[in-house]
């Protein structure tokens, strides 16, 4: 048994389990988030920042240019997705990065995804949120 294995069984055993048990999920949530609001943010500024996408105006341009860091946005996987939605919820804009974080959620949804079409990432929120309740 490895020791972090160890210290986690004697911390559950002393406090009782329930409540630590409870607490610690808690932060390996917000940890996990806040990997994936680092990730989808270096991500997002690789692929908007692409000189090889700014000479095309459009965003498959940018994502094919910058295929790793695409790629990185869908690792993620469902952690990912929720910060995409939240991020592409709360922006004040509807532009390149937008239309980026709409595409990844979109893949990330595969064939769950209920938007056919959409024209900016706002929309494909829009849609998204009143198809998916």
């Amino acid at each position: 048994m490895t020791n972090h294995r160890m210290w986690k069984k004697a911390i559950f055993a002393a406090a009782g389990g329930g409540l630590l048990l409870a607490m610690l999920w808690d932060v390996s949530v917000q940890v996990n988030e806040g990997i994936a609001v680092l990730r989808i943010e270096q991500s997002l500024q690789q692929i908007t920042s692409s000189s090889a996408g700014m000479v095309h105006s459009n965003p498959h341009a940018y994502i094919s240019s910058s295929a790793d860091a695409y790629n990185q946005l869908l690792d993620l996987d469902t952690t990912g997705l929720r910060v995409l939605l939240q991020r592409l919820e709360t922006s004040p804009d509807n532009g390149l990065r937008e239309w980026i974080m709409a595409e990844a959620g979109s893949s990330l949804l595969g064939e769950a995804n209920p938007v056919e079409t959409w024209e900016s990432g706002k929309d494909w929120l829009r849609q998204y949120k009143m198809k998916a309740e």
